[in-house]
């Protein structure tokens, strides 16, 4: 058969315009899981810029700067889905890429602390806390992934993997009498650069540290605002925050693996580099990657008698791109499971949703109560039509039950047995008695400092039990 110079030279017309046909599936692959993997570096983005940039934040704060929460959250408390009402916490975003920061944590004794350092990529990489430290941490030194030295020999060198680095500080409140004094504890923890430090020293010990001609310029807070209403600034935000640091060869890899779309840290995202038909394959990969994150949201990873437990390797998510872009969904910054561990109940024995039109009993068997060194707390919240939950208003303002609670009453055998409903029962059991909301509710077992048991998975939350009638 013999092929004439317009039929050839329309092929070769039309052989690119194939290729990029052939290759819109990939494409939209590709995008799919660059979001499952950028989800995580996007939602740590946004609330830095939230914490740190935004005008319309009252409460913004200065980078490599405390924000200390000084009250226990209650039914106003609304930042963030699930809080706690255990601890007051402090906050803070540091930037590593100019100097180091030191954390100075004065003696606490036995008090549970803890202070975990989580990196752009939400893994928690280094805690100060008491059960690593004890009741007189030493000031730790935390470095960026580029610096280069030897640190004092007094401290503690902590490296972090990217320059950006979210520091949650934690302090429990066992006995509501004892808030001014934790509350003063907060501010005596230090976080200084090493001009501050130096001069503290000055004034405290008189001994000099090394000196320096110039001071390097305070970081600002200057990051583009997050658009998200721009399907494609997940992919254009998460570049630009890639750019902030050194990557690892792992993380060099992964983002090498996206190469057709163009993706490279610190770049611009240039979409004209696509057709139409692309860019629409790509926008179609980002919504499912979306879609999928959403879904494992919603998916509890282990699920015994109405009570939802989380993966081991919580916190420090390794290539398990997706349980990390699910929890930094519904729980960004959690924290890693040997300094606390939560247990999510939003069903009860029978596998029926949790709601307040129902009262419940749960009881904890004798030397069956949460195996932790150092407090328990069982929290109830008002679940919310999009999936949050939010502590409400009570007759007796109690939002969680916890082993310091006074006046639980145990039955002869030892067994505690917690009332969970909306109107307050008779007698007796009104000490024990955890006021329910009207509609869905939700419970969360916090066990602070958790033994092996808890740790390992042998230990068993008991069952929710539904009464036959409130």
């Amino acid at each position: 058969m013999k092929i004439g110079r317009r039929t050839a030279l329309a092929g070769m017309i039309a052989t690119p315009a194939l290729a990029r046909a052939q290759d819109t599936p990939s494409l939209r692959e590709l995008a799919r899981r660059a979001v499952i993997y950028l989800f995580p570096i996007y939602e740590m983005y946004r609330a830095r810029w939230q914490a740190t940039a935004s005008e319309a934040n009252p409460a913004r704060q200065r980078l490599n700067r405390f924000r200390h929460i000084t009250t226990l959250a209650d039914p106003q408390t609304r930042a963030v889905s699930m809080p706690s009402g255990d601890t007051l916490q402090s906050f803070a975003w540091l930037d590593l890429s100019n100097e180091p920061m030191f954390l100075v944590v004065p003696p606490v004794g036995d008090l549970f602390y803890s202070y975990a350092f989580l990196d752009l990529f939400t893994d928690t990489f280094a805690t100060v806390s008491h059960r690593l430290n004890g009741g007189r941490p030493p000031p730790q030194m935390i470095v960026g992934p580029s610096w280069k030295g030897d640190p004092p020999g007094e401290v503690a060198l902590v490296r972090a993997p990217t320059n950006s680095v979210w520091l949650r500080g934690r302090l429990l409140v066992s006995d509501s009498g004892e808030l001014d004094r934790l509350a003063i504890l907060q501010t005596r923890v230090l976080l200084e650069t090493p001009d501050m430090r130096n001069e503290r020293r000055i004034l405290e010990t008189r001994e000099l540290m090394r000196q320096r001609t110039q001071a390097p310029p305070e970081p600002t807070a200057d990051w583009p605002a997050p658009q998200p209403a721009d399907p494609f600034d997940i992919l254009a935000t998460g570049m630009r925050a890639l750019g902030e640091s050194l990557l690892s060869d792992r993380d060099r890899n992964q983002i090498q693996a996206f190469a057709p779309l163009k993706l490279a840290p610190g770049r611009k995202l240039d979409l004209r580099a696509f057709s139409d038909g692309e860019r629409r394959a790509i926008r179609v990969g980002i919504e499912q990657g979306l879609a999928d994150i959403r879904a494992a949201a919603t998916r509890p990873a282990r699920t015994v008698d109405g009570w939802s437990y989380a993966e081991a390797h919580l916190g420090n998510f390794g290539d398990d791109h997706l349980y990390r872009a699910a929890t930094a969904l519904t729980n960004l910054g959690v924290s890693e499971p040997a300094e606390l561990v939560s247990i999510v109940g939003s069903a009860d024995a029978a596998g029926r949703p949790l709601a307040g039109g129902h009262s419940y009993t749960l009881t904890f068997p004798a030397n069956g109560l949460p195996p932790v060194r150092a407090f328990w707390s069982l929290a109830i919240y008002e679940r919310m039509a999009d999936g949050r939950a939010f502590f409400f208003d009570n007759p007796i303002a109690r939002y969680a039950i916890s082993e310091n609670t006074a006046g639980l009453m145990h039955a002869v055998d030892g067994a505690l047995t917690l009332y969970i409903q909306r109107q307050p029962p008779a007698g007796h059991r009104m000490a024990n008695w955890l006021p329910a909301p009207a509609g869905p509710l939700r419970l969360v077992l916090r066990a602070y400092e958790p033994d092996a048991a808890l740790l390992e998975g042998r230990y068993r939350m008991p069952p929710v039990l539904r009464n036959s009638s409130p």
